[in-house]
């Protein structure tokens, strides 16, 4: 059981098929999608960055702008990711019933899942690049380090839609993603050490903290972008990692039973 949720999903052609049906129709409206997604986050960095950065100075020696940035990456990624595996694969599996109908040419339950979570972080993963373009715009991406942030962010991504995407094999109906984006993204956006540094909460919140996937992928991707990579974040690593296989063969082998048994 325990070997099976460890194991990394197999990807087969019929994975590419689903996402490339995603893409097909997404790839219409790109760039206007893509537009929309960095406006929100440039706005928090224009109304956080510059405006609240203003009376919070530094923070351990890093100007606030710049420690609120690799945050800004993270939470575009988890905030795309989320949406696109929760409303949007919620109508294809109980509204339109399109899962059902992919299901009936040669593809398995796990090719549709497993390219429903791909499409999910892909979109996102696309946000994420039109927020480092302006970024690099802003002159904020220094150094070869910074770079490396994408791979992560990507990560990141491919948690957070197969997070969802387990939630979404559960719902019953959309009000049922109320509570999820109500006591755990909203929370998770705000405590994994976006805004402030994570020492500054109180004991029992960093603890909270540190089982969320967010938080790893916070401290990896700005240790990077600020040039600040230690030995330590390979274990911040490895456990974005687990999270996504676990999380990916969970909603796997929940949408398994909802559709076949």
């Amino acid at each position: 059981m325990w070997k099976d949720m460890i194991t990394f999903p197999r990807l087969g052609i019929g994975t590419y098929r689903v996402w490339n049906r995603d893409f097909f129709y997404y790839k219409k409206y790109l760039m206007v999608s893509i537009f929309w997604s960095f406006t929100d986050p440039l706005l928090y960095i224009l109304a956080f960055g510059y405006g609240l950065g203003f009376f919070v100075g530094a923070i351990n020696g890093i100007p606030y702008i710049l420690f609120l940035a690799p945050a800004i990456l993270c939470t575009t990624g988890m905030q795309g990711a989320v949406f696109e595996s929760t409303y949007s694969s919620f109508t294809k599996l109980r509204v339109q019933k399109t899962y059902e109908t992919i299901m009936m040419t040669p593809v398995t339950v796990e090719d549709v899942v497993a390219g429903e979570i791909l499409w999910g972080a892909s979109k996102a993963f696309f946000a994420v690049l039109g927020v480092m373009a302006v970024f690099v715009a802003m002159r904020m991406v220094h150094g070869f380090q910074a770079w490396l942030v994408l791979p992560v962010l990507f990560i990141v991504c491919w948690c957070m839609s197969a997070m969802a995407m387990v939630v979404t094999s559960f719902a019953k109906d959309y009000d049922s993603f109320t509570y999820f984006f109500s006591l755990i993204i909203t929370p998770m956006s705000l405590l994994a050490g976006t805004y402030f540094p994570l020492e500054h909460f109180p004991k029992w919140a960093q603890t909270a903290a540190w089982v969320l996937p967010l938080t790893h992928g916070v401290v990896i991707v700005r240790s990077l972008f600020l040039s600040r990579w230690h030995s330590s974040l390979w274990i911040n690593f490895a456990l974005l990692f687990l999270m996504a296989i676990l999380f990916s063969n969970w909603a796997i082998n929940q949408t398994r039973r909802r559709l076949i048994y």
